[in-house]
This record gives structure tokens, sequence and C-alpha cells, in this order.
């Protein structure tokens, strides 16, 4: 088949995935596959493929030798000034003064611009880095880079990130920034100098790691990770790594995927930059091309060089570097120091403050595995995050398994049995006769272990049986007399109740189903007859039951109500846990009854805001008062919801509803006018909040407690009086101010 027969489109599609395969191997054995007996069409592709990677080299051979020319030009002209009208930003020397800096001295000179040390004199005054990025002042894509690295900078902040403080442009259009001013030393030259062993460079590289990982995480690539964009100083006692120069670093985000880089424009120092940085294959650089440079960083701290051996030619070219990086082989750190001559391996070692064996022997193993799989020209098998990689090192300095070094060792076992097989059939024999010996007696131990643990179990288990045959019979006992205590209070035998509950206490009972009724008995009657601890406990034990089973077998509304105005009475905080266990458990209410005791009872106390629109849901259910079964009732909680939520038109508006019914409770009048009067106070009417303050205490002391309809007394409930009482209390300390106890003065 040839490829004149294949779709266009299909072609281009083979085309691109074979050059994505940075590795000879893997790319033949994709075009086997894919030109299945179609050898004229492999061949065919293949000559492509060459065809396309003649071509790369053809560009960067061509810019060499661009840069070559550009060189001698300029070093032939005044100055070095170009001959050509374009103008370069090394045209000019800087101004003294850049804005608020003012330049001290040249720091040094790279491929991105020149560095100067400033100071900054206003706002504040400190010491900087101004860097004054070469490029042509007219070419848009040089300003986007530049826009590119202020914004990736701006991104970051990591103690171990060069910060970025300030951008601009000079008077003549020369952009510039200023950074973190850096002093030290690149990070091979600081541990060489300082005699730093292997396990301080490592641990100094996982900070560098971390860094890089924070940048990914930023959407921003390095691309130019090298020892003199990792500067090392001392702080406190602590070598910190500093990564600086992001000039060539580039956003992952797609919206700043645009033509910024021409077909032979290159980014990197190239000793250091991953296969796919050279290969012109068209795949976009990734997160992972900074993972191989830090890879390459690796290597050099462990063996004082790069992968490329640069000293074996003079000043070898960027096609040169590129094809090494494509088709050669890396030698495992291990293998470098193994072939190094002694009068170059002793110098090494000292500089990592060993010798040369234990040089050799900590690198080999672990180390090895690490930095190939940091280096792999397959970027997929690389460590796919820099943070995975910092993690391998930091397991190897933990002296735990890594993830780079295969975990399985069957195959080294079967090279060792096959080298020994005598030997090996022997000890199988041996190991035989000795697990089966064991596994004899195992069995044996075995199940007289279990015959005991069974004997145990059964013994165990029926003294749990007669202590919780006990427990019952004791529980049982104990709120049979409470219950009895009850009836006795409730016949007004009082004596007799007396005795029985000091024989048993409310605290010999566990809070059961069964003990809810006796719970609820005695919290009334102690509560009507104003033993307001013991109603207090009544209630909590109440609580506690309620917990046992599906809420609303337990607790009804009028128990809610109780529960509250008993807690409310007592303990404002209790009452508030309280109160967010009912909005936990009952919220929202399925019911207009429901909902107008769910309101009331969580908003006879101010309540938060979140809790106020929680419960607007209920209003909602509850619906018109006159509509539901207790007007006067439903009033009062709708009253409550609008004075909570600070609408006092509405809240004086279910008052007067209230109000108005010809048939209602004394209790709830008093509750209503106590809320007409707080509200009256809200809303700026001193005088008509006093007089309701008034109406309501003048009520409560005629009622005394009791209840009437139509002129007849009725059955109180007690707890419809506690709430008036707190009510009329809250509405007396907004009008009137808090009342000072003669103890306790203002």
């Amino acid at each position: 088949m040839n490829p004149a027969d294949i779709d266009e489109e299909i072609s281009s599609a083979i085309m691109e995935v074979a050059l994505s395969l940075d590795d000879p191997a893997s790319r033949r054995v994709f075009l086997d596959r894919v030109f299945e007996n179609r050898e004229a069409a492999k061949v065919e592709m293949t000559g492509l493929l060459e065809a396309a990677d003649g071509a790369a080299t053809f560009f960067l051979e061509a810019r060499e030798q661009r840069a070559r020319v550009t060189a001698t030009i300029l070093s032939e002209t005044h100055h070095g000034r170009p001959i050509v009208a374009r103008r370069f930003i090394d045209d000019d020397a800087p101004p003294e003064k850049l804005g608020p800096y003012r330049l001290i001295s040249r720091l040094g000179e790279g491929g991105g611009g020149v560095v100067y040390e400033a100071e900054q004199e206003h706002p504040i005054c400190r010491r900087v880095a101004l860097k004054i990025v070469r490029m042509e002042v007219e070419n848009p894509n040089a300003l986007a880079r530049f826009d590119i690295e202020r914004q990736a900078l701006a991104l970051m902040d990591h103690p171990n990130i060069a910060k970025v403080l300030d951008a601009g442009t000079t008077p003549t259009g020369k952009p510039y920034f200023a950074m973190e001013l850096v002093t030290g030393e690149p990070i091979t030259t600081y541990c060489n100098r300082h005699k730093l062993d292997c396990r301080a460079r490592l641990e100094l590289f996982v900070l560098v790691c971390n860094a890089i990982q924070h940048a990914h995480q930023k959407g921003i690539i390095h691309r130019d990770i090298k020892p003199s964009n990792v500067i090392v100083t001392r702080q406190d006692g602590a070598n910190v790594p500093k990564i600086i120069d992001f000039g060539i670093a580039k956003s992952s985000d797609t919206a700043r995927r645009e033509a910024i880089t021409a077909h032979d424009q290159f980014f990197g120092t190239p000793a250091y930059m991953s296969p796919e940085q050279v290969a012109m294959t068209g795949i976009d650089v990734d997160t992972r091309s900074d993972i191989f440079s830090l890879g390459v960083l690796l290597y050099e701290l462990l063996t004082g060089a790069t992968p490329i051996d640069r000293t074996t030619t003079s000043g070898p070219t960027f096609s040169e570097i590129r094809k090494t990086l494509l088709t050669w082989e890396t030698l495992r750190p291990s293998e470098i120091l193994a072939k190094l001559p002694p009068d170059r391996l002793r110098p090494l070692a000292t500089e990592r403050g060993t010798d040369p064996s234990s040089l050799a022997s900590y690198v080999e193993g672990d180390l090895d595995w690490i930095v190939m799989m940091a280096l792999e020209k397959n970027r997929t098998r690389r460590y796919q995050t820099a943070n995975a990689l910092a993690t391998d090192i930091k397991r190897f300095l933990g002296y735990q398994p890594i993830a780079a070094r295969p975990p399985s060792r069957v195959y080294v076992l079967a090279k060792f049995v096959r080298r020994n097989r005598l030997a090996f059939g022997a000890a199988v024999v041996l190991v035989t006769m000795l697990v089966t010996s064991l596994a004899i007696t195992a069995a044996k131990y075995e199940s007289e272990r279990r015959n005991a643990t069974e004997q145990l179990r059964l013994k165990n288990e029926a003294q749990a049986a007669r202590n919780q045959e006990n427990r019952l019979r004791k529980q049982a006992d104990a709120r049979s007399n409470v219950a009895r205590t009850a009836f006795l209070l409730d016949q007004g035998r009082i004596d007799e109740a007396d005795a029985l509950r000091r024989e048993y206490p409310l605290s010999s009972i566990e809070p059961s189903l069964e003990a809810a009724a006796v719970f609820r008995s005695l919290g009334d009657w102690n509560s009507e007859n104003g033993s307001w601890d013991q109603a207090h406990q009544c209630f909590q034990l109440l609580r506690q039951a309620n917990r046992l089973d599906v809420p609303q077998k337990i607790l009804q509304g009028d128990d809610l109500m109780a529960i509250a105005a008993a807690l409310l009475r007592a303990d404002e905080v209790e009452y508030r846990a309280f109160r967010d266990e009912v909005m936990a458990l009952y919220a929202p209410a399925d019911g207009d009854q429901k909902a107008e005791h769910l309101l009331k009872v969580c908003l006879i106390h101010p309540a938060p805001r979140s809790m106020i629109e929680r419960l607007r849901r209920d209003v909602a259910t509850m619906g018109d008062p006159l509509r539901t079964p207790c007007p006067p009732w439903s009033a009062l909680s709708l009253s409550l919801f609008h004075l909570r939520d600070g609408n006092g038109p509405e809240a004086m508006r279910a008052c007067g509803t209230g109000l108005r019914i010809p048939s209602r409770k004394s209790s709830c009048e008093v509750s209503l006018e106590a809320v007409a009067a707080m509200v009256h106070h809200d809303l700026g009417h001193t005088a008509l909040a006093e007089a309701a303050l008034q109406r309501a205490r003048d009520l409560t002391e005629t009622c005394a407690g009791k209840d009437f309809e139509n002129g007849k007394s009725i059955p109180p409930y007690w707890f419809d009086w506690v709430i008036a009482e707190l009510l009329v209390k809250e509405a007396g300390q907004r009008i009137e101010g808090p009342v000072e106890s003669p103890e306790h003065p203002k």
C-alpha cells in the first residue's frame, strides 16, 4: 500500500504520532504495527520522518549561523551598535533612575536581559534586583514573552521562588521588572564550596522540587531549570534555595498558547533541555519538561557532570546536543562515577564530604533509579509531577521503598534458582519437611487454643447475660417506683412521694423509651409546683430518651415547648443547644400546627440570622394564622418570627391579628402584648412601647398564672406562662434597660 492511497488526514495523524515518539525503538515498533505487510508505505513514511528530522537540524544550524554572523557584525560596529536601523534593547545605556529605583551596579547578563542591583527609594526603601529585558522593542512577540514572565512571577508566592515586586518600562520603551534581590551562589557551586554531602544536597533538591511544584500548580512551566537559576544562600542557619529567571516561562493555559515562538526559535539551556523541547515535533511542552531538567540538575549534584558530557567535544553545537538527547543512551550516575579516573573521582568525593567508594555505593541502586526515571526520553514514563520526584527522594532518605524501582523480585529469584539447581532442590526438600512438621504441630496447638477460647467466651457470655438481667430488673424496679412517685404526686400524697423519690432518685433511671412518659410527667408536676431543679433534670433525661428513636415518637409539640421553657429559664446556653437539636431533627415542619410549635420553640429567644432564614419555610407552611387550629398562638409565632427578622410593621400586624381575636388565652395575650412592646420600641414609639409593656404586666398580675377563654377559667399550661414571663422580661430589659442588682451595680 502506497502512502498516496492513504487519506491525507490519516497520514498526517500517523506522522504526528510518530514524531511524538522520542525513542527510535518505540517509533520503529509503532510503524511496524501501522504498516504491517505494507513495506513500501513504511519505507516512504520513514523517509518523511527522516526528512522532518533533517529539517529540524537545518533550522537549528541556521539559527546558530545567524547568531555567529550577528556577533561578528556587532563586533565590527561602533560600541557594538548594529548598522541596520532596527532598534534593540541594548542600543542605549540605562538611565541612573527608573521610576522609584536608583541603579547601583550591574549584577549579570543573560540571554533574557541585563540584571542590575537597584535601590527603591519610595514608598519604602529596599534593595531589589531590576531586570531590563533584552529584546527588539517593536517586536510584539518579545513583549508578549515579557508579559508572560511578569504574570508568571506575580502568580507565585513560595519561600523558594524569587518574588516579583513591580514592573514597568524605561523612558525609551524598554520593559523592566523589579524583584526580590537574591544573593548567593548557584546550587552546584554552593554545594561544592561548602562540601555538602549527598544527603544535604538531596534535602536541598527536595526544596527546589517543592518550589517547581508550586509553579506548576499555578500553571507555569519554567523551561530553563539549571544551576545558575537556582541560587542558594544561608538564612537562619539553614540552606535556602531560590529559583530565579522565569524569563522564558510558559503558561500551561491554552489561552496563552499564541504564536509567540517562530519555527526556528528555541528557549532553554541545551544541556538541561528535555528531548521534547528540541525534537520539533509540534507536541506542546508541558510540566514534565521541567521534570527532565530537574533530573539533569540532580545528576549534576551527584556526579559533577550533566548527562551530556561537554568535556568530550569542544563546544558542541545545539544541533549536536539535540541529536545526543534524541539518540544517545544516558549512563546511570553510578556508571559515570565508576568510569572516572581516580584523580578526578577523589576531588569529586571530597566536595561531597566523603570518600570515592562511599560515594559510589550511596549513588548506586535507588538513586540510579530515581535519576533515570526523571531523565526518561519518553515523558509518559517520567515522574509526572515534581512532587512525585520529591516524594521518592524523601522515601529514599527515610530508607523506604521508592516508586521508581520495580517492586517485583520474581525475575531475580528465577535467575538465582537456575544457577543453583542442586542446592536449591535440597533446600526445598528440607524446608518442606520442616514446614510440614511445623504445620502439624501448629494445627494441634491451634485446636487446643480454640477450645480454650470458646470455653472462656461461653463463660463470659453467661456472666454478661446474668449482669444484664440484673441491670434490667433494677431498671424496671426503678422505673416502676419513679412512675409510682409521679402517681402519688398527682394524687397530692406528697410525703409518700418524697420518701419514694429519695429511695429511687431520677439518676437511678437510664434514659429509655419506656422511661420517657415518667420523665414527662415528673417534669410537668415539678414545673407546676415550682421545683425547677427537679424539672430541669427530668427534661434533660427526656431529651436523652428522645435520641434513642425517631424523634417524633417521643417528643410532640407541647413537649418541645415545655423543654424549651424549662431550659431557657434555667440556662440560656443549654436552651441554645436544645434549639439547634430541634432544628436538626424537626425542621422543616410537615404541618401548620407543627410549624407553629417549631417557630415558637426557636424564637422565644433571639436567634441567629441563619436560623431565621431556615425558619422562613415554616412560616409559609403555617400560613394565615386565622386558618390554623389555634389562631392566637399562630399569630404569636408569626409575630415572633417578624420581630427576630427585624420586620417591625409585619410583626405589629401579626400582634394585632392575635389581640383582636375575642376568644383567647390570657398567657397568649400577655405574650402578644410583650412582643408588641418590643416592636414599638424598635420602631421608636416609646410611649406605645411602655403602654404595651404595662398592659402585659397588668395581665400577668390579674391572671396570676391562670388562663381564661370567653370569661371562663381553663386548665393552664405552665410553660405558656413561663414563655410569657420570659418575653415580658425581655421587653422590660429592652425598654427600661437591664435590672441592676444591689450586689452587682453598674
